[in-house]
């Protein structure tokens, strides 16, 4: 192609060299965002393409347009006269230097296209440098759209499966036109979906008869949509129903109120959502209903034939139990209390009591309420431990009635005994002691967990060795020459003492001998996080509703508790980074799991379907009376009465009002004489 040139605008000026055309600059950006290979070499590399604004030093280039895939129709190529005549009418002395090169927008002028566009947008621009991942950061603090790409980025080598994949696009892009055929689905298994009201009323807005207008009319019960066309012309009624009713039933209706506490949802959230949206649904007060009827049921069967089987398969095997309880609320004031055990070497759970405070004396006493309901499950086990926590009553009652080997749990203890040192340690003149609190609790760990057989004098010599070490006596050591030196806090030191009293209190000694080696109640704490999603503790519920979730968070538990590693592409098991908030910046290194199952919940629809189906509904649950029961009910309109009284007290009188002024003036104190 020969060099263009153009006239000079001015004497200060050198001479413009020829602008490119809009397709060439179209080529060049593709190049740099990677869509398409450099031109061939046989390319003329003589002609001078380049612009006042191309960066220095870029060799020239010229495209051919038949060879460029394009994915958008490109403007007719323009003359060489079009583009000279065109590029001196936008020129001036005083701003062509700065002026843009002449150029057609390809984006607003091409025309629309009747085939799908195989990617979204006209120029893919280069993707900015993503901020590398350092092996100590947590993936909590990378913001992504997706489990999956959280999964990716805690392990570079992973590669997800063909599955994977298709859940991370199945939002992207749209699914080929298949075939609607009855596949004989269950109600539960057949896809369901939204559409609007304006895409229903014109499905039926013409007669399907005579092509005539056909007025419509509709009919809501919840979900349920049932709408009525008839004819103008011919009088043609035609009557349809976005879903079928079971027993009388609208079928989503009660699916949608099965799914609500079945996944552990919040029903007044999810019912909010859809009022935002505006889809149409039942109320707050008909699932409470559905609750009530079918689904507490469906959940109480579901647990007993699980729990059952569990009871069943470990009847042949020593047990070894670990039981612990959870309160609905923080603090004092509990209303429920949960008290679960737990099998721990198979990790599932094998009892659940839900123990309302009104049934004890009070909040404290329902743990023991707990252990005590939980007893019978066991009668025909051989219980080889029970692991639980420091709870005095409950040691007791283990002691005097179940006469099982129990034990402490160490996690408990080191807490605990971490809090105090660290309490401890706030004061100035202890200070020194933060240096060891670390250490004492590791101490604590090892003289336990390296005594397999539990003899309490090992365990008990092993921990007053800590005493020694500290005051830089190793005589009952047994670790090699110390690399590290810290303080050392000798006896008769006001230090020493008062952190000496705590190691050795008799009563701490006593519990340090009876910290359990052979298990610990980690599982159950597992179970109690897991509890919190499906009851939250703010969130207050009923007697059964709370049943129901703790019973559901055991199904959820057991079905998952004993997941897999996740593996890589090269069959490496897969781990990430986490910056627990008690370790303070310290980092913990955790197995990716694979993903989670939730099979107990299509069990808990199938029983719940099949007492909607029988018509069978819920009897009458034996629970205890409501906390406001014990309370004096008064009439809510003398309530309103002296409520408004209370914070509206009547206008006094002028003589009322000058005895309060002289009651004040002579109770005022006079002024003391210097």
């Amino acid at each position: 192609m020969p060099a263009v040139t153009t006239s000079e605008p001015s004497s200060s000026d050198s001479t413009p060299r020829r602008p490119r055309p809009a397709y060439e600059k179209l080529q060049r950006r593709r190049l740099v965002g990677g869509l398409i290979s450099p031109p061939p070499p046989e390319a003329d590399q003589n002609a001078d393409m380049e612009s006042g604004d191309d960066i220095e030093g870029d060799p020239p280039m010229e495209m051919n347009v038949d060879e460029v895939p394009h994915y958008f129709p490109l403007p007719p190529k323009l003359t060489d006269e079009a583009v000279i005549k065109k590029s001196q009418a936008s020129q001036t002395p005083t701003s062509w230097m700065n002026s843009r090169p002449p150029h057609r927008s390809i984006g607003i002028q091409s025309t629309l296209l009747t085939d799908p566009v195989p990617v979204p947008t006209l120029i893919k621009k280069a993707a900015a440098p993503r901020k590398p991942v350092s092996v100590c950061e947590s993936v909590d603090d990378i913001s992504t759209d997706s489990e999956e790409e959280n999964e990716a980025i805690a392990d570079p080598d992973y590669e997800p499966r063909e599955s994977e994949e298709e859940d991370m696009l199945a939002d992207d892009k749209p699914t080929a036109f298949v075939e609607m055929s009855d596949n004989n689905l269950t109600l539960l298994e057949e896809p369901k979906y939204l559409v609007t009201e304006s895409s229903i009323r014109n499905l039926f807005s013409t007669c399907p008869k005579c092509g005539h207008e056909a007025t419509c009319s509709k009919m809501v019960l919840g979900t349920l949509l049932s709408v009525t066309a008839v004819c103008k012309q011919c009088g043609t009624c035609r009557t349809w129903n976005n879903h079928p009713r079971v027993s009388g039933v609208p079928a989503l209706n009660i699916l949608l109120s099965g799914g609500i506490l079945f996944t552990g949802s919040i029903p007044s959230k999810v019912f909010r959502l859809f009022r935002m949206l505006n889809i149409q649904c039942h109320t707050t007060r008909t699932f409470f209903r559905h609750q009530v009827q079918y689904l507490n049921e469906a959940v109480k069967k579901t647990w007993d034939e699980e729990q059952e089987q569990l009871l069943a398969a470990t009847k042949e095997k020593e047990l070894v139990l670990g039981g612990d309880a959870r309160c609905d609320s923080m603090g004092h004031c509990a209303k429920f209390g949960t008290y679960v055990v737990m099998e721990m070497e198979v990790n599932k759970v094998l009892s659940l009591q839900t123990v309302q405070s009104n049934e004890v004396k009070s909040s404290y006493h329902m743990e023991l309420e707990g252990i005590k309901r939980s007893k019978p499950l066991f009668q025909d086990h051989n219980v080889k431990a029970l692991v639980t926590d420091r709870h005095r009553q409950v040691a007791k009652w283990i002691r005097e009635s179940w006469k099982v080997p129990h034990y402490f749990d160490c996690w408990h203890i080191v807490k605990g005994l971490g809090k105090k040192l660290e309490k401890m340690a706030k004061k100035k003149a202890l200070q020194p002691i933060r240096s060891w609190i670390k250490s004492i609790k590791y101490h604590l760990y090892w003289a336990v967990m390296s005594t397999p057989d539990g003899n309490p004098e090992v365990i008990r010599e092993k921990w007053m060795g800590c005493v020694e070490h500290i005051q830089n006596r190793h005589g009952k050591c047994q670790h090699g020459p110390l690399e590290k030196q810290k303080m050392w806090l000798l006896e008769g030191t006001k230090v020493g003492d008062e952190l000496f009293d705590v190691l050795t209190r008799k009563g701490f000694v006593n519990d340090v001998m009876k910290m359990s080696s052979l298990a610990q109640t980690s599982g159950v704490e597992s179970y109690n996080s897991v509890l919190n999603h499906f009851a939250p503790k703010m969130v207050p519920f009923s007697y059964t509703g709370m049943r129901s979730r703790t019973q559901l968070a055991a199904l959820h538990y057991n079905e998952n508790a004993g997941r897999a590693q996740a593996t890589s592409s090269t069959g490496e098991g897969r781990h990430r980074i986490d910056f627990p908030k008690h370790k303070s910046g310290g980092y913990t290194v955790k197995k990716i799991l694979v993903r989670a199952t939730y099979n107990y919940v299509n069990r808990c629809f199938k029983n719940m379907m099949e007492a909607v189906e029988t018509g069978t509904k819920a009897s009458t649950v034996e629970e205890p009376a409501p906390l406001s029961a014990s309370c004096d009910r008064p009439n809510l309109a003398e309530a309103v009465q002296q409520w408004k009284t209370r914070f509206n007290p009547p206008t006094a009188g002028p003589s009322q009002n000058a005895r309060t002024t002289r009651r004040s003036t002579r109770s005022r104190k006079k002024p003391r004489r210097t």
